[in-house]
């Protein structure tokens, strides 16, 4: 995306990789994955402390070690520890099937990373006032609330949000008071794909059969 390398894109980029680095020093296990390509090859992954960092994309750049849709990802189930979306459901025709397949490959507590643009915020409504979407090439911007219900639904629980970046339509940054952090142009969400108790099923104990019937009530026989 050539926007990523306006004044407006490199800042953001160095935001996103600094709240990015604050959440992945406490993420741990085998591999982590970065499904989509934003900014430089590794940027977000480079706090990484799992032992693998692998990133995936539709395009064909350096870096990116296999090339697939997110909509169809090329990984067996339960088997990734971390997965990083950056931006990838706003750039995505079908970001329910993209959360779905993430929760496939991802393990019980696993994690989700998510970065996305805040409808709710100045870049929220110069994407709907501008024709092809701002940042251009956006297709949607999701809220923390609509996206959060999503993944209820998918038996992943809400860990934390943070607010990322705000700037006015000029490109300034801005600064937000803590009350109004729900209004910054970009998010962080992370959640947990839950573990699913197993229930124990006990054999049903059949009741014995009588060996003689109970008597008829009195009221109820029929009279000779």
């Amino acid at each position: 995306m050539e926007w990523l390398d306006t004044a407006v894109g490199k800042r953001l980029m160095q935001q996103e990789r600094e709240l990015a680095g604050q959440v992945l020093e406490r993420v741990f296990g085998d591999q982590i994955v970065q499904i989509g390509c934003w900014g430089p090859p590794g940027m977000l992954l480079e706090a990484s402390r799992t032992q693998f960092s692998v990133l995936i994309g539709q395009d064909e750049r350096p870096g990116v070690k296999a090339r697939v849709l997110p909509e169809r990802l090329a990984i067996r189930t339960d088997c990734v520890d971390a997965v990083v979306l950056p931006h990838t459901l706003d750039l995505s025709h079908d970001p329910h099937t993209v959360l779905r397949e993430v929760h496939r490959v991802l393990r019980p507590d696993g994690k989700l990373i998510v970065f996305g643009f805040n409808p709710l915020s100045l870049w929220g409504l110069r994407h709907r006032l501008t024709p092809n979407g701002y940042p251009p090439g956006v297709r949607r911007q999701i809220s923390r609330h609509r996206l959060s219900d999503w993944l209820r639904l998918l038996n992943l629980s809400i860990d934390s949000s943070r607010a990322c970046y705000a700037s006015a339509p000029s490109g300034r940054a801005i600064r937000l008071a803590r009350r109004s952090q729900w209004f910054a142009s970009v998010y962080l969400l992370v959640a947990t794909k839950e573990t699913i108790p197993m229930t124990i099923i006990r054999p049903r104990l059949r009741a014995r059969a009588r060996l003689v019937e109970s008597f008829a009530n009195p009221t109820t026989r029929n009279v000779a």
